[in-house]
């Protein structure tokens, strides 16, 4: 079964748990970031060129991939620090 999302907004609505565990897991390594901030690098980073990914595959790449701290910081700004 296909599930289809009307935007960008209602399908970060819908993987909004994964996004949270992400950002529980990360910041146990001392790192601080938002929600927003890891959307927006796999956004960028890995779903750019990518055309009907499946849910399964969104939430998959969310809680595995290896996320590039270095990058965050540097293409979303500030937000991510090294927690103290």
């Amino acid at each position: 079964m296909e599930i289809l999302f009307s935007s960008s907004e209602e399908l970060k609505k819908r993987v909004m748990p994964a996004l949270r565990i992400r950002k529980r897991e990360l910041k146990k390594l001392n790192y601080a970031i938002t929600e927003e901030e890891i959307w927006n690098y796999f956004v960028e980073k890995f779903w750019k060129k990518s055309f009907q990914l499946s849910l399964y595959q969104i939430v998959d790449d969310i809680l595995n991939r290896e996320i590039d701290m270095h990058m965050i910081k540097c293409s979303f700004g500030d937000g991510v620090n090294e927690q103290k």
